[in-house]
């Protein structure tokens, strides 16, 4: 619950400014992937290396630093995402008023989605591989099990409405009873948790990932090349731009 409360909090001001809210800068999905989350803390989905969207507000998410975003996508949806994640490219959106800056703002946009897209796609091999690796681990649950833990804030979540919704006690009783059984399986998650973590530490020691093996495969190599083709172009601009530290909402 407390990732919940977390997420209530930082959405206050968001809320207070309503929809007047206008793009303080733009950014790009950095990682092979991440989530990104709706105001109540849900998440709504993974977004991809390469991803765009145009930053509305720097927050703060369980302590670090994250976005309040509109994604390029379709929708254009608002969404909190992770600045771990993700670039930060701080400024006034040009309008066709200053073609000179909308220009080179569009093509800023398409290096890093190329860039960027280029990598995830690299890393995901890389994941695939070790993730075919670690099923081979006496610990190969974990992350099944780790994956049922984080889908428990949400059935909380649905439990308590019903609960709140019941017309009946008897009803108001079955939901009460679901939540308790629903903490009781995600303390009992938790230890297993923590259990495979350590063997799968253990097994790991004596069977590590070989990542040059994955490294010599054509695909990889491919992608690398032109990731690396493009990289000298990321640098010179991400170098020139520092994003001023995310305030916190908390």
């Amino acid at each position: 619950m407390l990732k919940r409360w977390i997420f209530v909090w930082l959405w206050l001001p968001l809320v207070a400014m309503g929809a007047t809210l206008e793009p303080i800068g733009w950014g790009v999905v950095t990682a092979y992937t991440t989530p990104f989350y709706d105001k109540t803390g849900k998440e709504l989905g993974q977004l991809s290396g390469g991803e765009l969207f145009k930053v509305l507000r720097e927050v703060k998410m369980n302590k670090a630093p994250a976005y309040y975003v509109t994604l390029e996508r379709k929708g254009a949806p608002n969404a909190i995402l992770s600045a771990q994640d993700s670039r930060y490219f701080p400024g006034k959106i040009p309008t066709s008023e200053d073609v000179e800056a909308l220009v080179a703002y569009v093509g800023n946009q398409k290096l890093c989605r190329e860039y960027y897209s280029l990598c995830a796609n690299r890393d995901r091999i890389l994941a695939r591989k070790r993730e075919q690796h670690l099923a081979k681990s006496p610990a190969k649950m974990l992350p099944k099990l780790k994956a049922e833990l984080a889908q428990v804030p949400a059935l909380e979540r649905k439990y308590e409405a019903a609960q709140k919704a019941a017309k009946s006690g008897t009803q108001r009783l079955k939901y009460q009873d679901l939540r308790k059984e629903l903490r009781y399986r995600a303390t009992g998650l938790q230890q297993e948790i923590k259990r495979l973590e350590e063997v799968a530490a253990t097994w790991e020691k004596a069977n590590p990932f070989d990542e040059s093996e994955v490294k010599r495969l054509s695909v990889w190599k491919r992608l690398n090349a032109q990731a690396e083709k493009l990289r000298p172009q990321v640098e010179a601009l991400t170098s020139v731009v520092v994003a001023p530290g995310a305030e916190t909402t908390e």
